[in-house]
């Protein structure tokens, strides 16, 4: 099964070159010929308003071969103005779904640190969201769809704005889990314990994780993965990362 991640997309509360950005790559899942999964990973807007939910919305809905989207808040997000914006649409907001026999978890880390260590941009689980999650994931294997990484993906300016309680959270998995997340504008994949992680490329730019101080680049784009299953054993492959600035499709 294909599955498309579109993440940080980062709408302003007027259309500009972001929701261009967009446009291009919901153009190629919409072209794409078999029935795919698209994964909308946090962040979805800069300002989070009505407005520019109700773009991203408008883009999904006229594409009548995106039949299969979920989407879940970042650090930048109102959720339940998604909520409000998304209702009745082919965006959904879950916490769990089947999808083609394989099971998702949508984990929100979007809400705020409790503490003041972290720096604006980090996000936190809640003690629901961590029960529910331990629920789903105790005797079986899911994709757990979440947007800020759950494992460390690079230096000290990234971990300021990373999970709070994230060593109680990596502590949850007790079982090989397969998770994709979004947040660090750039394309990781990292095995640890029992958490194998994907992270994907941001639609709107990128970001030089080799810097001591966050650098923006050009590389936005999508990334593509294939989700399987194998003797009740679920596996991500990488499929490629499309690029929108003259990089194409990279595999």
């Amino acid at each position: 099964m294909k599955v498309f991640q579109i993440t940080d997309t980062h709408l302003t509360k007027t259309a500009g070159e972001h929701d261009a950005n967009l446009e291009k790559l919901l153009n190629i899942v919409d072209q794409d010929p078999e029935e795919s999964i698209l994964l909308l990973t946090g962040d979805l807007a800069n300002d989070a308003v009505p407005a520019a939910y109700n773009r991203l919305k408008s883009s999904i809905e006229k594409r009548a071969n995106i039949s299969h989207c979920f989407a879940l808040a970042g650090n930048h997000d109102d959720l339940n103005c998604m909520k409000a914006c998304f209702k009745d649409s082919k965006i959904q907001i879950k916490q769990t779904a089947n999808i083609n026999g394989i099971p998702f978890h949508f984990l929100d880390t979007s809400k705020k640190p409790l503490g003041t260590e972290l720096a604006l941009g980090a996000g936190r689980v809640a003690r629901k969201e961590m029960a529910a999650l331990k629920k789903t994931i105790r005797k079986k294997q899911a994709v757990i769809v979440c947007h800020h990484p759950i494992l460390d993906v690079s230096n000290q300016w990234f971990k300021q704005i990373g999970i709070e309680n994230q060593n109680q959270l990596i502590h949850a998995f007790k079982t090989k889990q397969m998770i994709i997340s979004g947040h660090a504008h750039h394309y990781f994949e990292i095995q640890q314990g029992n958490i194998q992680q994907f992270v994907g490329i941001s639609s709107s730019y990128g970001f030089e994780h080799d810097s001591s101080t966050p650098q923006r680049t050009n590389m936005a784009g999508m990334t593509i993965y294939n989700v399987e299953v194998t003797n009740s054993q679920i596996s991500i492959s990488f499929a490629g990362t499309q690029y929108i600035h003259g990089c194409g499709l990279q595999q």
